[in-house]
């Protein structure tokens, strides 16, 4: 990375939290489902097959966005792509929790979920704008 280009050390721990976070969120699932589920309000579906499956699928796509993002953090461009592909997710599932809480059916996990979604999406879409600019 040329020296204009370099990430701030604010860029490079964000970068950084974001991708250990996920991938910690997507290892747990697989690993430990039993514990990691419920810490993020979903309770009970350690114990269905199905909701299982699920929730290793989207295991999987947080492990490999954020083996992504942490691959790209000497190159800023590829940083940037990841973390908008990245901030993309963070919105969707921003949009999934809000939907449970317009429901009102699950309050515990629309605000479990609405507490780490909403804070990585704007996280992410601060850091692709900060990205995109040249200097640090």
């Amino acid at each position: 990375m040329s020296a204009g280009s370099q990430l701030g050390a604010v860029e490079r721990a964000l970068a950084v939290a974001l991708a250990a976070g996920r991938v910690a969120i997507g290892a747990g699932i697989w690993l430990a489902p039993r514990r990691a589920l419920p810490a993020l309000g979903f309770e009970h579906v350690a114990d269905d097959d199905d909701a299982l499956t699920l929730a290793r699928i989207a295991a999987t796509r947080d492990l490999v966005l954020g083996a992504w993002q942490a691959s790209a953090l000497d190159d800023r461009t590829r940083l940037r792509r990841a973390t908008l592909a990245v901030a993309g997710c963070d919105a969707g599932d921003a949009l999934a929790f809000a939907v449970v809480a317009r429901r009102g059916s699950r309050p515990g996990l629309a605000a479990k979920g609405l507490a780490g979604a909403l804070p990585a999406t704007l996280a992410g879409a601060w850091l692709a704008a900060r990205l995109a600019s040249t200097g640090n």
